[in-house]
């Protein structure tokens, strides 16, 4: 009897440890699962009442080495359905549409094949009116194809101030940023890999700046194609890292899909690599796209959509510095770093053989909704039929839409990894693909340990110093020097001593 005592006794105490535990398991699993802090961007927007607004940052006309007239190019974004565009003809600030801007001979000499060295021909001042206002008649433009685009917004189209293409001629490779907003970079010729002298200058004049299709800079034969879906050499990551975090609130971003995606297709995985490096010292620089277009054809490669509650300057201003905006292009050559292809199936003469570049039906996002109980992020959309999830540099997840809409949960066990940083998604559709931007993932109770982000010196810092003391001993005040910068460069080198 007592040994069978012992043993129910025995038994009833493993059987409480076993309650005990199985009570203790749920708890545990609740203090070990992770509570998401989401940074969304889009936060502020109400979906509802917010217009989004159709904006190209980057383009030329022949003031620079383009093929279009200011005339013919305001015509044509405006029968093109543009709401904001940015003029940012090379070296050469742009006054406003109504105003010739001052020339650089030498850049439109050197692109004779293009600028023809013809008239620049800006708007009379009453059509400019009328353009801003969404009264002017001209609202159809017949391209040199046979394409007849028309226009069918009924607001008028912003001309944001200042716009530039900054660096106007590198030697080797361009190293192009477009500045808006600042009297800076007017006639200045750039120096191979220097893009923190003219960031600096854009900030200093209370302007706002982009780097522009750095994949031509960190390719100096331009053959991107040779590299994608590969990581890029960590030295690019830290140098433009170094550069947003030294000029931000002025240097907002950099393109990652520019004209047809050709040089452009490994920037993609350099701004992550970049995140990776900003992000934990508490900056995100935004990622956009833009045409970059010298022609007819290819004004409408790439834009982006604009969500403001106002069609006006200061918004945005706004919208670009809070990045409440979507990336759009017709073209993706990217390819992931798991060898997932951004755009499957995607063969961009399609683009081309059907005139699809000239349609506005590309992905666009309609709504983001952001649940911190739940740690979700829904997303609905038009025009796209498959969402990519992207974090820490590595796609996480990736499904099709259903009924426009999809929804990631940070705690679905289907992820390929742990989300870590920050997560971005982008959309694509039957033609194109669209980008959203990084929302920063903190995790409650934890905090991102700062990265080291040296400063490069590289070639570019060794010119930029020699070009700036031989110009101070040898040619500042060289009356030949002088005159070259006045007559080639286009302005007056004495108002600048």
């Amino acid at each position: 009897m007592k040994t069978f005592s012992k043993s129910k006794k025995a038994l009833s105490v493993i059987l409480s440890a076993v309650i005990v535990m199985l009570t203790m398991v749920p708890m545990f699993a609740t203090a070990n699962e992770k509570n998401y802090i989401i940074t969304n961007p889009y936060e502020e927007i109400d979906w509802d009442t917010w217009g989004d607004y159709k904006t190209q940052l980057h383009c030329h006309t022949n003031a620079s080495d383009g093929f279009l007239t200011i005339d013919e190019f305001v015509r044509i974004h405006y029968a093109a359905n543009f709401d904001i565009v940015a003029l940012t003809d090379h070296g050469t600030i742009n006054q406003g549409w109504n105003n010739e801007p001052e020339l650089v001979p030498l850049m439109r000499l050197i692109k004779k094949e293009r600028t023809n060295m013809a008239d620049v021909i800006p708007i009379p001042q009453d059509e400019y009116e009328a353009y801003l206002d969404g009264t002017n008649d001209n609202i159809t433009y017949t391209t040199k194809d046979g394409y007849t685009l028309t226009r069918t917004h009924e607001n008028g189209m912003l001309d944001v101030p200042k716009g530039i293409e900054l660096n106007m001629a590198t030697p080797i490779a361009d190293c192009h940023l477009t500045g808006y907003f600042s009297d800076y970079g007017q006639g200045l010729a750039g120096v191979f890999g220097d893009y923190e002298t003219p960031s600096k200058g854009v900030m200093d004049a209370g302007g706002i700046s982009y780097l522009s299709h750095v994949g031509e800079y960190v390719y100096t034969d331009k053959d991107s194609e040779k590299y994608v879906g590969l990581p890029v050499d960590d030295y690019y990551a830290t140098k433009f890292a170094r550069l947003f975090l030294d000029y931000q609130g002025s240097s907002l971003g950099m393109g990652i899909n520019s004209a047809t995606d050709a040089h452009t297709r490994c920037d993609r995985i350099l701004y992550d690599q970049i995140l990776q490096k900003t992000i934990p010292n508490g900056v995100v620089p935004w990622g956009n796209t833009f045409a970059d277009s010298h022609n007819e054809n290819a004004v409408n490669d790439a834009y982006t959509m604009c969500w403001m509650p106002e069609l006006t300057l200061e918004a945005f201003r706004e919208c670009q510095e809070k990045g409440q905006y979507f990336s759009i292009s017709h073209y993706s050559n990217g390819v992931e770093l798991n060898g997932m292809e951004e755009m499957p199936g995607f063969v961009e003469q399609d683009v081309y053989d059907t005139k699809a570049y000239w349609l506005d039906n590309t992905p666009a996002v309609t709504r983001i909704t952001v649940n911190q109980d739940s740690d979700t992020i829904t997303v609905e959309a038009e025009n796209a039929n498959i969402i990519t999830w992207v974090s820490d540099g590595n796609v996480i997840k990736r499904e099709e839409l259903k009924d426009g809409k999809a929804t990631l949960d940070l705690h679905n066990d289907e992820l390929l990894q742990d989300p870590y940083l920050y997560v971005r998604f982008y959309i694509s559709g039957d033609n194109g693909i669209c980008y959203a931007q990084p929302m920063v993932l903190n995790v409650e109770g934890e905090e991102f340990a700062p990265v080291t982000v040296p400063e490069t010196h590289d070639i570019s810092t060794f010119l930029r110093s020699f070009v700036t003391v031989v110009d101070a001993l040898f040619f500042k005040f060289n009356p030949i020097i002088w005159m070259f910068k006045y007559f080639a460069l286009g302005y007056d080198p004495i108002e600048r001593l």
